[in-house]
């Protein structure tokens, strides 16, 4: 048995020759306490021998793959199947300001409340079906129509398309062929005289529509026009109301309070390929292969790109954290804070950009995946990663 009466933690960047009586280069399955104490990590009970992966802890629910199977674990052991053919990738997760969970792998994207799955996204309508001249009192001129298509079961819509100018000399607009799409309706929407704006005329789930109301009834404004389904990517994080994910060296941006839709331009290009996603209060930290970003700003317009050179992000290290949880200088942060692997280092992110190596000196890995989280064991606080 060795006791240490002191520990000032793991060190294997100096010569072991050179280590204090105090140094370990390694230690398994211990907590070390706030003044340094070592204790032994509680071991687990197995209570499924099925493999279960991807975890993650929303809001009163658990989410796992099970085998191929995304699962939703409650805390009375029911279980719900969120998706039935999720796949042996890895998942990432984004919980969402109403208790919904956003999930995906890069293939497959959805979104839960715990009970059900259905897909993040709305698609936009394939074609735009056979215009034709009807009854109706529109004015003579030249109309547009757009289609967007509205989920039945929550009401939820996706980007409109539009059409090339119609010329309506006296009657209304009669629509065949049109896209039907099961478990959807069609919005249908008409331009004023000459082609301005986008109204509501009306919806329906069959493959025709007729509109011959008057102008003055086309009131209701389309809001998905100009708009594209949230696109597919990986890492995904919330910030100030918008989603935010990662494809590739690309960061995109959903609409304001709208995370199944984007705009073609809410994108920004990286250097790197993205590696962690983490917004604090007055910015986003963005990892990436070759080093720590910082976007500063409160708006997406407005972030202000600022190297950290830190170096590069391990892939999944990304984690949110309490500023107070993490030691910065000789006292603590304050606000929301972030802990990556960066540079071979533990790294704490705090607001306008300040960042701190936690274990400069001292400790370097050279993982290149991990499956991080931040937690706290009676008190005390951790940050974990697993590599992949």
């Amino acid at each position: 048995m060795l006791t240490f009466e002191s520990f000032t933690g793991i060190n294997n960047v100096q010569p072991a020759h050179r280590l204090s009586g105090s140094d370990l280069l390694a230690a398994k399955n211990v907590d070390i306490g706030l003044t340094g104490e070592i204790t032994r990590r509680g071991g687990l009970t197995l209570v499924d021998e099925r493999c279960h992966k991807n975890l993650h802890q929303a809001a009163g629910f658990m989410l796992a793959t099970v085998g191929p199977v995304l699962t939703a674990i409650h805390p009375d052991g029911a279980r719900h199947v969120i998706h039935p053919a999720m796949g042996s990738d890895r998942v990432w997760y984004c919980d969402l300001p109403d208790g919904r969970v956003a999930y995906s792998n890069g293939l497959i994207q959805g979104v839960t409340d715990g009970l059900t799955g259905r897909e993040r996204s709305v698609p936009a309508p394939q074609g735009l079906g056979a215009p034709d001249l009807g009854f109706g009192q529109l004015h003579p001129g030249n109309y547009r129509y757009h289609l967007s298509y509205v989920r039945l079961d929550d009401h939820l819509e996706g980007p409109a398309i539009s059409s090339e100018p119609i010329t309506i000399a006296q009657g209304g607009l009669h629509l065949d062929a049109l896209p039907v799409l099961d478990g959807y309706g069609i919005n249908v929407y008409l331009s004023g005289k000459d082609g301005e704006g986008a109204y509501l005329a009306g919806t329906t789930t069959d493959a025709s529509f007729q509109y011959g109301g008057t102008n003055a009834a086309l009131v209701l404004p389309c809001r998905t026009l100009g708009a594209q389904s949230f696109p597919l990517g990986t890492i995904t994080a919330f910030w100030r109301g918008r989603v935010l994910v990662a494809q590739g060296n690309v960061l995109w941006a959903s609409r304001p309070n709208a995370p199944h839709l984007s705009d073609w331009r809410d994108f920004k290009q990286l250097a790197g390929k993205i590696t962690a996603i983490q917004p604090v209060d007055d910015g986003v930290y963005v990892g990436t292969d070759q080093d720590l970003l910082y976007l500063g700003g409160t708006t997406w317009d407005g972030l202000v790109y600022q190297p950290t050179k830190r170096g590069p992000v391990v892939l999944g290290s990304g984690v949110s954290v309490r500023g107070d949880k993490v030691k910065f200088g000789d006292g603590a942060g304050s606000g929301m804070a972030m802990l990556c692997i960066a540079g071979g280092e533990m790294v704490a992110g705090f607001n306008q950009g300040q960042t701190t190596s936690l274990t400069a000196n001292r400790y370097k890995t050279d993982v290149q995946e991990v499956c991080a989280t931040f937690r706290e064991v009676d008190g005390i606080p951790q940050y974990l990663a697993i590599p992949q």
